[in-house]
């Protein structure tokens, strides 16, 4: 049976952020369901639905613009699909694009996510000067788990400034692990912002795909293979 491999992009707010990455899992399980959708699942002992999220997002995190794929049985109508599921999206959750992937593209890679929150006003002035002194830094590290993380702040994908009141900030995919969210904020001397009620959101998941040319390439590359 033919399957249509999807990618969304939608929001998880107000409540829906103190749901865990496994429960939003299980959400996304529960309203494809309800929309007559069947999940396509992987082979073998224990077969799990194909959904995949390119980054978890931590409890707490309000999402302005993550990203979920997912693969579901047969070939649909996008306006069809796009039309039950938003007669299913629970209470804080936004329906903001939906598309199908081409056959034989890989999963889109992620480099890097983007936050921001609404600084209080007595904070504003030390936290501008500290986020210059991290910039003015060639690395930050951090010890995690008998483990150093390092990020190079001359990375494209790594910034932090504030602007209009909020601290605004960027965290490349580092290949041993990228640094989280409440490290940076403790790096700037703001490790109690989040407890004093700040709401911290992710505004966005970037990603790095391969793009249709490459599997084009790669496809004529198989059949050439084959005629020699």
């Amino acid at each position: 049976m033919s399957k249509t491999r999807l990618r969304i992009r939608f929001t998880k707010a107000g409540d829906l952020r103190w749901i865990s990455h496994r429960d939003l899992a299980r959400v996304w399980e529960r309203l494809l369901r309800r929309a007559g959708l069947q999940l396509a699942f992987s082979e073998g002992f224990n077969p799990k639905p194909r959904i995949s999220f390119p980054t978890a997002l931590a409890l707490g995190i309000e999402a302005l613009d993550e990203v979920i794929e997912l693969e579901i049985v047969g070939e649909f109508d996008l306006a069809m699909i796009e039309a039950s599921v938003l007669e299913q999206l629970p209470e804080g959750m936004k329906l903001l694009e939906m598309r199908p992937l081409e056959a034989g593209l890989g999963k889109a890679r992620f480099i890097a996510a983007t936050y921001r929150a609404l600084l209080p006003t007595e904070l504003v002035e030390a936290t501008m000067a500290a986020a210059e002194q991290l910039r003015q830094r060639e690395t930050i590290e951090i010890e995690r788990d008998q483990k150093t993380i390092v990020c190079n702040t001359q990375d494209p994908h790594f910034d932090v400034r504030v602007e209009d009141g909020y601290l605004v900030f960027s965290l490349p995919a580092i290949a041993q692990g990228s640094i989280r969210p409440l490290e940076l904020l403790t790096c700037l001397g703001l490790s109690k912002l989040l407890e004093d009620g700040t709401l911290l959101q992710r505004t966005a998941v970037l990603l790095d795909e391969p793009s249709s040319r490459a599997v084009q390439i790669a496809s004529e590359a198989t059949v050439q293979g084959e005629n020699f």
